[in-house]
């Protein structure tokens, strides 16, 4: 079930007194760490990978064809999770993201969404250092997002075809 960060701090507050009762004050102090304002980063530093948000401004017609997919696949996996697999193979030289597709206009009924996603800091720290490299080799500039996008739809199936079905269900 997915809760609220508020609802978690609520369920999770009551065993800081619990557990002094029962003699754990180490469990206690780390827990009352967690539950305090950005404590959640203490988490993220003993787990020895620092990882970073990476927002997609997409159609939100696009966003719901990815979860839509990822939710619907027999092999089941993150989005993020997919997309710090897709920059791995672009720095692996294993992959190639392709040409970005021209603007067009939006759908009636569509908007702009954002998708968050989140990847190893270090991956993309060596994939920002490669994007003008790349940019150039390819002939098109190469963005985070850009790559992101593309391997995302490329690995759920989302063609355009399918992209054209959600827009259909965002009319008026």
């Amino acid at each position: 079930m997915a809760r609220t960060t508020r609802e978690t701090r609520e369920t999770l507050a009551p065993a800081v007194p619990f557990l002094r009762e029962h003699g754990k004050d180490e469990w206690a102090d780390a827990l009352e760490s967690v539950l305090a304002p950005g404590g959640w980063t203490h988490l993220r530093e003993s787990e020895g990978a620092f990882t970073e948000n990476v927002p997609l401004t997409i159609r939100r017609s696009l966003r719901d064809a990815l979860e839509e997919a990822a939710a619907k696949a027999r092999k089941k996996r993150s989005l993020s999770a997919i997309v710090t697999e897709g920059v791995q193979r672009v720095l692996e030289g294993a992959w190639t993201p392709p040409r970005p597709a021209g603007r067009t206009a939006m759908a009636s009924g569509d908007s702009r969404a954002v998708l968050n996603v989140t990847v190893d800091h270090e991956l993309l720290e060596q994939l920002r250092g490669r994007l003008g490299s790349l940019g150039s080799q390819l002939g098109y500039k190469v963005t985070v997002s850009g790559i992101a996008i593309a391997y995302l739809r490329e690995q759920l199936g989302v063609t355009d075809e399918v992209l054209a079905s959600f827009v259909k269900r965002l009319a008026p």
